[in-house]
């Protein structure tokens, strides 16, 4: 892999370390080069400065507080942030990017300290009777390794003697076999706490239209991008400032479970209460409060920004109303204790009425949009004039920690209405669009021809409306990809569009747009299972055969019926699947008359799964057993199909 598809990879962690998606690799030979902001962006940019306190520096002197040390590389990508914003970065982004740059280890009070910046999440070390327990374990080993080399050169060299997992996104359970050795937490020998159902939601976001999200993702992350003032600045709620070691670990399974809404348990000597957040902002989520330390992590709930409902990388849309009552419940529980609030991202708060304060404008903010996006869903407006008229609750406008650099109104009322109304606006036009290449096609029509809109759009961009330019040229784009005139135009108009944007998101997905649509190239696609081993080695004998579902070919399965019982001796797993009707569902044994009859072990099929090895060599080397009619097994698997690594978004497949 490539320096550019090592630091993609690293940027992308946080989904493609659970979805195991490999970057597609890119030539940059062809593009042309960025471009300055415009007059009117630099203008918006620097009146952005008399909107808010950017003279404000308690975060900065919170970030800071009690640091202790950095690795030695920790300066080097990101040191052009020292300074004022330039042109071509929105002021309020370039501050969070500053904020998220600051990294290394810090007390955050007597027995518990954090790392933050290494990773684009933090570690967390709470210090027991005889040794360590960790809360998160970063996106890698690699990251783990790092996180937990400069916490010992600083503290004393204890064991680690437990883990607890807030949640179940790649970049807070990746790098745990650097932190516990799998045999241990197998054992019991180390303690593995995760909240309710964490395993099948890590499984579900790994393996559920992963391929898709990690294409989507690298635009979410500006995977690709040149790091700097005209490229990405700012992941949103944290920065992996190093480029240190990357590359995913075997998934640790966690051996304790918090299941009830409040729980507690005593570890090495340490009180832990547990509240559960769960469909929040992850399926399986949960908070951490020490009371003896009167301090609250909230895990990924009340950081620094306004928190995505549902990220532009996709994902099942999540429950802005469960998310404000998880903060509310939090506020009854432990408001009235809590001095520290830390969460799993970026720096803490210290002192009770701060603390109450983030938890209950966050709580606000989220039921704010909650309930004035349904408030106009029932007053007949569409997703973007919601969208279009949603803004900051009276009194949160200026609270730093609200802004949109990660999440945003726009897309958070979105989420709102697809969570409770589906993406059909009511309009019957809208019931059965046009596909995209063929509605393109007759737009341009109706507007008289490409050459004519080009040259509409032209005049629209020097006006400064580079949202419809990028709309109405994507339209020429879809019609005729080859041309060069209206894909120019469109990335002129992202580009603009990136360099005003506060959302890192938004930023990362403009200036990526740009570059693909002026010749950065992908490869054609590489053929790939669109999940890892790590993950693959983790789900049960169901969830496997349910992915691989996914994989069926349906239209050409057509009429063909096949059923195969399976049997895994090591294992011990023995389920039957059938293909109807295009269809492949799993069943538990008996099942009358299978076509065959597969005895094997995981051990021999996952690699056959992800393309590691053929089935053919597979049966001819004993791997794969097969009693009864071979050919039934043959003929599933030439029904499989592998996914494209390159997607294109921007332009028609």
């Amino acid at each position: 892999m490539t320096q550019a598809g090592r630091r993609a990879w690293r940027i992308l962690a946080p989904v493609l370390l659970a979805a195991a998606v490999l970057l597609p690799a890119q030539s940059p030979a062809s593009a042309q080069a960025a471009k300055p902001a415009r007059p009117d962006i630099a203008a918006a940019n620097r009146a952005a400065l008399s909107g808010l306190a950017f003279d404000d520096r308690q975060d900065f002197e919170d970030a800071m507080r009690d640091f202790i040390a950095t690795v030695p590389d920790a300066a080097g990508r990101y040191a052009f942030l020292k300074g004022d914003a330039p042109p071509t970065v929105n002021p309020s982004l370039w501050r969070q990017a500053q904020l998220d740059a600051i990294n290394g280890l810090f007390k955050v009070t007597d027995g518990v300290y954090q790392v933050r910046g290494l990773s684009v999440a933090a570690m967390t070390f709470v210090e027991g009777k005889t040794g360590v327990i960790v809360i998160d374990t970063l996106a890698s080993p690699g990251e783990a390794k790092m996180a937990l080399d400069l916490y010992f050169a600083h503290r004393p060299r204890r064991p680690v003697v437990a883990v607890i997992y807030s949640h179940n996104h790649g970049d807070h359970y990746g790098g745990a076999s650097a932190v516990v050795a799998p045999a241990d937490a197998a054992s019991g020998k180390v303690k593995v706490t995760a909240p309710l159902n964490f395993m099948a939601a890590l499984i579900q976001e790994a393996s559920t239209a992963a391929n898709l999200a990690g294409n989507r993702g690298q635009f979410q992350f500006g995977a690709g991008l040149p790091v700097g003032p005209q490229g990405t600045v700012e992941y949103g709620e944290g920065l992996a400032v190093t480029s240190g070691p990357v590359g995913a670990g075997p998934v640790v399974p966690p051996n304790d479970t918090i299941a009830k809404p409040f729980e507690t348990r005593s570890i090495d000597g340490v009180t832990f209460q547990f509240q559960l957040a769960l469909d929040t902002e992850a399926p399986s989520e949960m908070f951490v409060y020490l009371p003896q330390k009167h301090l609250l992590d909230v895990a990924e709930l009340s950081t620094h920004t306004l928190h995505n409902l549902l990220p532009v990388r996709g994902t099942l849309v999540r429950n802005g109303l469960a998310w404000s009552d998880a903060l509310n419940a939090a506020l009854d529980r432990f408001g009235g204790d809590v001095q520290i609030l830390i969460t799993q991202h970026q720096w803490p708060i210290w002192g009770n009425a701060k603390a109450r304060a983030s938890l209950e404008n966050h709580r606000d903010l989220y039921k704010y949009i909650h309930d004035q996006t349904l408030r106009m869903m029932n007053a007949g407006m569409t997703p973007a004039e919601i969208s279009a008229g949603l803004t900051m609750p009276p009194g949160l406008e200026k609270d730093w920690s609200l802004r949109g650099y990660y999440g945003t109104l726009s897309q958070d009322a979105h989420a709102v209405y697809q969570r409770y109304s589906g993406w059909y606006d009511g309009n019957p036009a809208h019931l059965d669009l046009m596909p995209p290449v063929e509605e393109a096609k007759k737009y341009l029509a109706y507007m008289g021809g490409a050459d004519a809109v080009i040259a509409r759009a032209r005049e629209d961009f020097q006006k400064g409306q580079y949202r419809w330019v990028a709309q109405v040229m994507s339209r020429v784009v879809f019609a005729d990809p080859a041309n060069k005139e209206a894909r120019a135009l469109a990335a002129d108009a992202f580009e603009q569009m990136g360099y005003g944007s506060e959302a890192a998101p938004w930023r990362n997905s403009y200036l990526l747009a740009a570059q693909r649509l002026r010749g950065v190239t992908m490869d054609a696609g590489r053929s790939v299972p669109a999940i890892g081993p790590e993950i693959l080695h983790t789900m049960s004998a169901r969830d496997m055969f349910d992915y691989l579902g996914t994989r069926i070919d349906g239209p050409r399965a057509g009429a063909v019926r096949i059923a195969i019982a399976w049997r895994f001796t090591d294992s011990k797993d023995a389920v039957v699947t059938t293909l109807s009707h295009g269809a492949l569902t799993v069943s538990t044994p008996p099942k009358v008359g299978p076509d065959a009859m597969v005895t094997t072990t995981r051990a021999a099929l996952e690699p056959v799964i992800l393309g590691q090895k053929t089935l053919a060599d597979a049966m001819a080397g004993g791997g794969v057993v097969v009693m009864g009619n071979a050919s039934a097994l043959t003929d599933l698997w030439a029904l499989l199909v592998d996914f494209k690594s390159g997607i294109p978004l921007v332009e028609p497949r």
